[in-house]
């Protein structure tokens, strides 16, 4: 009797969401690095954009990877010329892995913070400069100490770092949600050697990064169930 009733009562289970989304994301990114030796800069801009896949697991948590093209770089700022300018632009391939924590904002729309590591890979340099010829040469009009980053050959080509970011998703029924986010990347590893005596004991990048991604949403497991023991 006792046994019977037991089953007559349960007739609802709870079951963890299960889902996978699909993105494609685009954006601005707004980077410089720090130098030691310092060297004055401006933020210079350059895009972001690729492909990404999130897998939820919990309520209120999921993973999201990210695979990227991303231009990033520095442009010099001189003070004493303001006519003049030198910007170089270093195109990376990227890949962040980051906890996704989302909390709902109503029937549609959430707030997700994004955090994790990210790493990168080198592939192309391009500069941009209107410098004179004698700039940076003693005696010269043009004279600064610094002018090493200009031409250096980047010998470390493979990046580490950690990135996080906040964004507001929209979603357009149960299939499809826009998210609009903003991020900061703090870069870890040097573009050069970093002995006291080299020419940069730190040549590493920081980056702000505004970007838009589109995802398509595939449910594996909802979050209920009824059931009924007996059938």
């Amino acid at each position: 009797m006792t046994l019977s009733y037991l089953q007559q009562q349960i007739t609802a289970q709870t079951r963890i969401p299960r889902e996978v989304h699909l993105g494609i994301i685009g954006g601005a990114n707004l980077s410089q690095y720090s130098f030691l030796p310092s060297i004055s800069q401006k933020m210079t801009q350059g895009f972001t954009g690729g492909v990404a896949v999130r897998y939820i697991e919990e309520t209120f948590f999921g993973l999201q990877a990210e695979l990227l093209l991303t231009q990033r770089g520095f442009k010099d700022y001189y003070e004493q010329f303001p006519e003049l300018q030198f910007s170089r632009t270093l195109t990376y391939i990227e890949v962040p892995v980051m906890a996704h924590v989302y909390f709902k904002m109503g029937r549609h729309n959430e707030i997700a913070l994004d955090a994790g590591p990210k790493i990168g890979w080198f592939l192309t340099d391009t500069s941009s400069s209107n410098l004179p010829s004698d700039f940076g040469e003693e005696g010269s009009e043009y004279y600064v100490s610094i002018t090493a980053h200009h031409t250096l050959p980047v010998s470390r080509k493979f990046d580490y770092g950690i990135q996080a970011g906040l964004g507001y998703e929209f979603k357009f029924g149960q299939k499809v949600s826009l998210q609009l986010q903003g991020r900061y990347y703090y870069g870890l590893a040097n573009l050069w050697p970093d002995s006291k005596a080299d020419d940069f004991e730190q040549s590493s990048n920081q980056s702000i990064q505004i970007v838009a991604s589109l995802w398509w949403h595939h449910i594996i497991r909802g979050k209920k169930v009824k059931r009924n023991i007996d059938n």
